[in-house]
């Protein structure tokens, strides 16, 4: 119970959301979300760096945050590059028009839904190249 009152307080008290940004993630497990971002029509996120261990991959799906109702999912993409020293990049080009808050979440690390951790040295997240 305390857990789920510290992730409600914690909700209610994020920033509101943000167009453009770049972070870092250490030591993720499956489930975990990103900050929110307003967009329409398009999103690309980038993952450079990353490092698990095991299987060298991880799923991201994009997700509509819906305030008091459950959140729209978008097709998840396998980000494998990244792990390589190339840059891994996931394209959302059918969003819907009018601004809207996203956020993605890691849906596997290592091809596994429990158990290996996910570190991003950079991530990006762009929100400019089909708005209109």
């Amino acid at each position: 119970m305390i857990t789920g009152t510290a992730a409600v307080v914690t909700l209610a008290l994020a920033p509101i959301a943000e167009a453009n940004w770049s972070s870092s993630i250490t030591a993720a497990s499956v489930g975990f979300e990103s900050r929110r971002w307003s967009d329409e029509l398009y999103s690309q996120i980038t993952f450079h760096g990353c490092t698990t261990s095991g299987s060298k991959s991880t799923d991201v799906q994009m997700w509509n945050d819906i305030a008091l109702q459950p959140d729209d999912a978008y097709d998840s993409k396998t980000f494998t590059a990244c792990f390589n020293g190339a840059v891994s990049n996931g394209e959302w080009t059918d969003l819907p028009s009018g601004k809207r808050d996203y956020y993605f979440q890691l849906m596997k690390i290592g091809g596994s839904t429990f158990g290996p951790q996910l570190s991003v040295s950079s991530l990006t997240i762009d929100t400019t190249k089909a708005d209109g």
